[in-house]
């Protein structure tokens, strides 16, 4: 009996469950290709070792779930926008990101921002790309009109490389090529 209740405090405290549910989530869309839509929160409960119930403890239902990984996905490409130095380097590490990341870029891009004044977090995590944005793209005109429009040209040159690429419609040799090519664009602007 005392070695049944044993292994099963061994599975029932775990450090910052939440933290590791987001972790385990950005694993498996990274490592495994695994398509948000598959992702569940039983699936991830199982992969740590917990019961499903015990993450409801910290996420409403899947797409609070899945809102918590988007956003933590945005904190790390806004961290590494950080080192971009300019707008060919600023959309190197963009196209990057997201070309490696291919499952996590489409959770990404898939959450809607019409929702997120609801959404903090998210709102957060996603204003914290746009600030990097502006910091590197930050137009000669600089009136909130004229950095917004600037931003909006980069995400839709950007975003829509992306999408076209991942659907295969772009006859480029590789993402490489891909990011070569945005970027040139960019640098003759």
């Amino acid at each position: 009996m005392k070695k049944r209740m044993t292994q099963a405090r061994a599975t029932y405290r775990h450090g910052n469950l939440k933290e590791e549910a987001i972790s385990q989530a950005l694993m498996l869309m990274n490592r495994s290709g695994i398509h948000h839509a598959a992702l569940s929160i039983r699936k991830i409960a199982k992969s740590l070792e917990v019961t499903h119930r015990s993450l409801y403890n910290h996420f409403t239902d899947k797409e609070a779930f899945l809102d918590a990984v988007a956003a933590r996905a945005f904190e790390q490409l806004a961290e590494r926008l950080k080192n971009a130095t300019n707008k060919s380097h600023f959309a190197k590490i963009y196209l990057g990101y997201a070309c490696d990341r291919p499952q996590l870029y489409g959770l990404m891009s898939g959450r809607q921002h019409a929702t997120m004044k609801h959404k903090p977090a998210l709102q957060t995590a996603v204003h914290s790309v746009v600030t990097e944005a502006i910091r590197v793209f930050n137009s000669e005109n600089p009136t909130p009109l004229g950095n917004r429009r600037e931003i909006m040209k980069l995400h839709m040159l950007l975003h829509g490389a992306v999408t076209l690429r991942l659907a295969g419609v772009l006859d480029v040799e590789d993402d490489q090529a891909l990011i070569e090519d945005v970027s040139a664009m960019l640098e003759s602007r």
